[in-house]
């Protein structure tokens, strides 16, 4: 299993040596990593060029990508029937809930990388930002389970579990959806979903599958007491909820919300390890390895000024994946993008991570 604090030093020295050239204020990695003024736009003229997701699956197949969005809607449209409650509790929902979490885990068996890749696509619109959200949850929790060595049966329960993680929400959809930074007040009535979340659940027949409760109850606990709604620590908190808890601080920040911009996996990935007391290092650990620092997807730029998006990471060397530029070091769009992989380019690196500029994200 890789060392965290190795691969944080490494990113750091890089960084460090290319920044202390310009200001020897800079202390390393606990400073923002992010685009400068103006990156956003070139980073979103690349996007707005070439479908990142149908440029970066390039060298997948048609049907595959279809098969994965496939997947992906069912798993969503069983997302809205679940918090809208259209369901009776019976053992034919039991079933069908089975039925849905052995498809995904199916999927992410056979096209894990395409699925993690839609988990950091922009939402469509705020209606479905929960329900995406639910989703992505699951994906990346059911992602962090096969880096555990969870068995079916776990996988089944953690799955179950993910897609219920945010079932108390439902009673405060409209402060969820709020056009603007929720009040202390509103804040502190949000903070109570988790606690709604096991009425619900009781409401349609209490525990189905073994760790519901925990994770519906503790996703939002963290290992050194600062989390809610009871403010346990260490032991106290289940795994179950400490895997949906993390990836769902993750998921969240690398998406837009009403009241600020979505942050870049690094920045996110940094944000989390400055406060690593939260979550245990296992669970940490593993997120690393399986989620990685630049995600598929991550829009870079390259110390060549070239401008690309990560398609395939490469096991073992976080910050050494595989790019498609679509930019070259003048800013001109390629007609043909071309593949770097990095892992056998060493003389070239990702620079910065465009995603979004986090000087504007509050």
């Amino acid at each position: 299993m890789l060392s965290i604090l190795k691969i944080l030093k490494k990113h750091q020295d890089e960084k460090k040596e290319k920044d202390l050239s310009v200001n020897p204020e800079i202390s390393g990695f606990s400073s923002p990593i992010g685009a400068p003024p103006g990156a956003v736009d070139l980073a979103q003229s690349s996007v707005d060029s070439v479908s990142i997701f149908s440029v970066v699956n390039k060298d997948i197949s048609r049907e595959k990508l279809e098969r994965v969005k496939e997947l992906y809607n069912q798993l969503l449209d069983w997302t809205r029937k679940l918090y809208k409650l259209e369901f009776v509790p019976d053992a034919d929902f039991k079933k069908r809930f089975s039925e849905i979490i052995e498809a995904e885990l199916a999927g992410i068996t056979s096209d894990s990388q395409e699925l993690l890749q839609l988990c950091l696509t922009d939402y469509a619109n705020n209606e479905d930002a929960l329900y995406r959200h639910v989703v992505n949850v699951s994906i990346l929790s059911l992602e962090m389970g096969r880096g555990l060595g969870y068995q079916k049966q776990q996988l089944l329960e953690l799955g179950v579990a993910s897609f219920m993680h945010d079932i108390g929400s439902i009673k405060y959809l409209e402060l969820i959806n709020k056009n603007g930074k929720l009040t202390d007040e509103e804040f502190s009535k949000v903070k109570d979903h988790p606690l709604n979340g096991v009425e619900v659940l009781s409401k349609i027949g209490g525990e189905f599958v073994p760790g519901l409760i925990d994770v519906i109850s503790q996703e939002h606990e963290r290992l050194d007491g600062s989390g809610y709604p009871k403010g346990l620590r260490g032991d106290q908190i289940k795994e179950y909820p400490q895997i949906v808890g993390l990836v769902d601080v993750y998921e969240a920040m690398t998406h837009l919300r009403p009241y600020r911009l979505k942050f870049s996996p690094p920045k996110t990935m940094n944000t989390i390890l400055n406060k690593k007391s939260a979550f245990s290092t296992k669970v940490l650990k593993v997120f690393l390895e399986k989620i990685g620092i630049f995600p598929v997807g991550s829009i870079v730029r390259l110390n060549t000024k070239e401008v690309g998006a990560v398609y395939r990471e490469n096991q073992g060397l976080p910050l050494r994946p595989k790019v498609l530029v679509t930019i070259d070091e003048n800013g001109n769009k390629l007609v043909s993008p071309k593949q770097i992989d990095l892992s056998s380019n060493l003389l070239v690196c990702i620079e910065e991570c465009l995603d979004v500029s986090e000087e504007k994200a509050v």
